[in-house]
């Protein structure tokens, strides 16, 4: 499945040299609604990250309004299972407490990158349907929000695979899909560990974010082989000479292409 991100040529840039994506924090996202996400007064968007695509192959004009710069933008379209596989080692499971059948595994994140003395990543992206999803729009938010943290006999019971999937129906047009990652501060505390659900209440109780406000996750080595970058509808000539140039030194497989709205439209 191809999915579409519009950005500017300066974020291009970034993601062909680096050969990453990146994920931003939920809470800092364009939509307020979704940044005051919360449930008795608990932010829970601060510890989900993002990164947001679209699966409609049609060109969109908000989009390229809303996340574009004038002249200066792209829509990129790469295939949904992009990024790169690292293997988990049996020796790599001990070191950091996994519990597995004690086999290797494949995880898009390096287990040295999940557990480290800035933040802690939760595992909950090797489960596919938590990781990528599409967005749900719904004109009762309310109801989802009050799903997020509920008391029960055993304590407080956190809904994250609600965060950072619902939008208002005003956000419609985006037909959006979505990566997710939730994301800790480091506590020493590793994932085995007895205390480390009572560790997750705790940061989330006490909103103790993670300090970072992105993350960036390798893609396949080759991921730009079938990358497919649509220009501006205003591109001048300039803008392709550069993507032009960019795609010749880090993705000489990619297909550059007008827009389908150029001359149609004024953005």
């Amino acid at each position: 499945m191809i999915i579409h991100q519009y950005t500017s040529i300066d974020s291009l840039a970034l993601i062909l040299k680096n050969k990453t994506i990146r994920f931003k924090r939920l809470d800092k996202m364009d939509d307020i609604e979704e940044a005051a996400l919360s449930n008795v007064g608990i932010h829970l968007g601060g510890f989900m990250f993002v990164s947001c695509w679209t699966f409609n192959e049609i060109e969109s004009i908000p989009l390229w309004k809303m996340y574009t710069p004038a002249t200066k933008g792209v829509r990129i379209s790469l295939d949904k299972n992009m990024f790169k596989k690292h293997i988990v080692t049996k020796e790599d499971s001990e070191k950091y407490h996994i519990q597995t059948n004690g086999e290797s595994f494949s995880s898009i994140i390096p287990v040295a990158k999940m557990f480290t003395s800035q933040y802690t990543i939760l595992n909950t992206f090797w489960n596919e349907d938590f990781f990528y999803k599409k967005i749900e729009y719904t004109d009762d938010l309310n109801q989802i929000y009050n799903s997020l943290i509920q008391n029960n006999s055993n304590g407080v019971s956190l809904n994250f695979d609600n965060v950072g999937r619902f939008k208002h129906k005003h956000w419609e047009f985006q037909d959006e899909c979505r990566f997710r990652l939730i994301i800790l501060p480091n506590d020493n505390i590793n994932i085995g560990d007895k205390r480390y659900a009572t560790y997750i209440h705790s940061c989330v109780k006490e909103e103790r974010f993670p300090i970072i406000d992105s993350f960036f996750i390798d893609l396949k080595d080759d991921a730009f082989d079938n990358l497919r970058i649509t220009l501006s509808p205003y591109a001048t000539e300039a803008d392709k000479l550069i993507v032009n140039a960019l795609c010749k030194e880090y993705a000489p497989n990619a297909h550059i292409i007008n827009s389908s709205l150029k001359g149609k439209v004024r953005i």
